[in-house]
């Protein structure tokens, strides 16, 4: 099978990997995204799929803009049957999508038609979801808008974070693939129409890191395990002799009926437990313990570490 891979992102080479190792596959070429600038002297740099696609061989492409009708002379002259694209992110010309014998498959972390867009994973543990899935569909003009060939759920955990329910996503997701290409090899195609009500997942900007402490407990909680890869849930913490830019790595939700409730604010530090675990006060009579916090331009420490480090003491507070 004469296949086309489109990948921009960490997300995609678990999938490419996959396709290397299958027989019956014929990767023609990988389309990925241009170089760009990075680091301090700004030299620029290729993605990392596009290194992991050189290292194995492969012809790559990395277009400026889909529409160049270069690129499409090129893509067409490789007669391809079928393309994967994961997190290429980049809508498709119509005309790209009819070049295919077969197809264009997406593989989407959502249980789609909910969370379309670039950041299903963030989204869906920012409102607290406890169920996601994989979504393998048919790729059309319109944003994740395609028939499904495949969708499976998979539970989410209130200790689950990006990294964790990532994993999880990716470990079935993959098995699903090679599922749907033994399908493809006997000439099974399934096409089933989204259903549902449409919600979107748009891209995570730095402007939603900040904690407002005056939302419950919950919430924060989800915040953090959410951004936990990029940017990071941030705060300020209001020391004794100073006040310190965070980055709060890791929180876990804290029994209510444990603490003697009285008149704390939210952000306020109401304990500090024997092995350094901070308890803040939040919204609506809840708390959070910190167990992993990150000064800002310093390592990721645990809680009791950062206790010693910058003496903090109780009813000493975030902002």
């Amino acid at each position: 099978m004469n296949v086309l891979f489109w990948g921009s992102s960490f997300l995609s080479i678990p999938f490419l990997n996959l396709l290397t190792e299958i027989k019956d596959i014929k990767i023609s070429a990988v389309i990925t995204s241009p170089d760009k600038p990075k680091g301090r002297g700004l030299k620029l740099q290729p993605t990392e799929v596009k290194k992991f696609a050189l290292e194995k061989n492969l012809s790559v492409l990395c277009p400026q803009k889909i529409e160049e009708k270069n690129f499409f002379n090129q893509i067409k002259s490789l007669n391809p049957e079928l393309s994967i694209v994961v997190s290429y992110g980049k809508i498709f010309t119509q005309e790209i999508i009819d070049l295919h014998k077969i197809g264009m498959l997406n593989i989407h972390f959502s249980l789609l038609p909910k969370y379309r867009g670039a950041a299903p994973i963030q989204w869906c543990l920012i409102n607290g979801e406890k169920t996601t899935g994989i979504s393998i569909f048919w790729v059309e003009k319109e944003l994740d808008a395609g028939k499904i060939f495949m969708q499976k759920e998979v539970g989410i955990s209130i200790e689950d974070n990006y990294y964790t329910l990532l994993e999880k996503l990716l470990n079935i997701s993959l098995e699903m693939l090679r599922d749907i290409i033994f399908k493809l090899s006997k000439n099974e195609i399934i096409k089933i129409p989204q259903e549902g009500e449409i919600t979107y997942a748009p891209l995570i900007k730095k402007e939603i890191s900040k904690i407002n402490w005056q939302l419950d407990a919950g919430k924060i909680h989800n915040l953090v395990r959410a951004l936990v890869r990029w940017p990071k849930a941030t705060a300020s913490l209001k020391l004794k002799d100073k006040t310190i830019s965070v980055k709060i790595i890791q929180t876990s939700l804290i029994n209510t009926k444990k603490i003697n409730i009285k008149n704390f604010l939210p952000g306020e530090i109401v304990e500090i437990e024997k092995d350094g675990i901070i308890v803040v006060a939040c919204g609506a009579e809840t708390f959070i313990k910190i167990l992993k916090i990150q000064p800002e331009n310093k390592k990721v420490l645990n809680a009791k570490e950062f206790v010693c480090g910058y003496r903090v003491d109780k009813n000493d507070y975030f902002l």
